[in-house]
């Protein structure tokens, strides 16, 4: 056998990928926790050739150290840099970290549009969970949307929304992209514009922008009564501002993922979270991204390269 590989989580690597790997010469041990400990990962990464990242758990220093025989790392979704905080010393004793980017594009993309609609249409509150019966809403053909970053999830969002006849879609990016444009009839705007014009903003913009990227001055250029959508990472908003926007009334807003307990008492045509993050699962994405994790995880042993390679 040329080496074990630790998996964590069962949400990720299904038998065929088991078998995938075993015929490769790897064994496999699964952690079937989706939020390891530092001293659980610290135990369960001795010994271990590879390590596909499956659950939630960060993988800080400490664990890089205990790495004694560690090759390669797998992320099973693109936001790595937020899951192996101890990216750097990993890259220093030559461990390959590579991640699944676009495994989960569909999925995320389809749950963006459901609450883009859901909030829109107010069913949250038109439904048994709320306490209105009767309300005329607007409608999708007659709003701009807007999207901040334009990469892979941005653009198919753009797609979608062209699809269902969206009145007019605008975007910001880093880089203009003409191609999507050309697809999808978004029209590309500076970051103020989008802000100021849009009835509906939804974020997917990478980590990198920063924490708290949309802090209060950006909100503050938000329409009366826009809702804000963020199906990205947590922390793109400041909490705080957003919560006095919603408190008073003037903006709305859906998040995939909980926040703190004071949002909790907002109305639901006001705010809507996930109990956790849910918009990249689904079974079609979670097989995609396994496919592409053991795909990676065989190149980096044998060949120790692999075009999703991040370090």
């Amino acid at each position: 056998m040329k080496g074990t590989i630790l998996v964590t989580d069962s949400l990720f690597i299904f038998p065929e990928h088991v078998n995938m790997l075993k015929n490769a010469g790897y064994g496999i041990e699964r952690l079937d926790k989706p939020n390891a400990t530092e001293e659980e990962l610290i135990k369960a990464i001795k010994g271990k050739t590879g390590y596909i990242l499956g659950g939630i758990e960060k993988v800080t220093d400490k664990v890089i150290e205990a790495a004694d025989e560690l090759k390669a790392i797998i992320f099973t979704g693109s936001d790595w840099l937020n899951f192996i905080p101890g990216h750097e010393l990993a890259t220093k004793k030559g461990i390959a970290i590579a991640n699944t980017p676009g495994a989960n594009t569909y999925a995320v993309s389809e749950y963006t549009i459901s609450m883009i609609l859901a909030m829109t249409r107010n069913i949250f509150e038109l439904g048994r969970t709320g306490k209105t019966n009767f309300q005329t809403r607007p409608s999708l053909k007659e709003l701009t949307v807007g999207i901040i970053g334009m990469g892979h999830i941005g653009s198919k969002v753009a797609g979608m929304l062209k699809g269902l006849e969206a009145g007019k879609v605008i975007y910001t990016s880093r880089q203009q992209k003409p191609e999507v444009e050309k697809q999808t009839g978004a029209t590309f705007v500076d970051l103020e514009t989008l802000l100021k014009t849009s009835d509906i903003v939804t974020l997917h913009f990478s980590k990198e922008a920063g924490a708290g990227f949309i802090d209060a001055q950006k909100l503050a250029l938000m329409k009366d009564g826009a809702l804000l959508v963020n199906c990205g990472f947590t922390g793109a908003i400041n909490n705080e501002a957003l919560f006095k926007e919603l408190k008073s009334g003037r903006l709305r807003a859906v998040q995939d993922d909980p926040v703190g307990p004071e949002f909790n008492d907002l109305p639901l045509s006001t705010w809507f979270s996930s109990n956790s993050h849910t918009a990249f699962n689904t079974h079609e994405a979670n097989l995609r991204a396994s496919d592409m994790a053991t795909e990676s995880m065989i190149n980096l042993l044998e060949k120790g390269e692999d075009k999703y390679k991040v370090n």
